[in-house]
């Protein structure tokens, strides 16, 4: 079996490192997309103005 020769190996680390920096960024953006978000006072009136409604029926 033949070593593999010096620019085989650059070329394999310069692709390694390419994948990585793609692999940082899709993982960067999907943590971005699973940050809870910040609730919406209107959200949390609205729940409340149900809940009682639903109380009273």
């Amino acid at each position: 079996m033949a070593t593999p020769s010096a620019t085989d190996t650059e070329q394999r680390f310069a692709d390694l490192e390419r994948q990585l920096r793609e692999l940082r960024g899709r993982i960067a953006q999907l943590e971005r997309r699973l940050q809870p978000r910040s609730e919406n006072p209107l959200d949390r009136e609205t729940t409340r103005e149900k809940v009682t409604y639903d109380w009273q029926s």
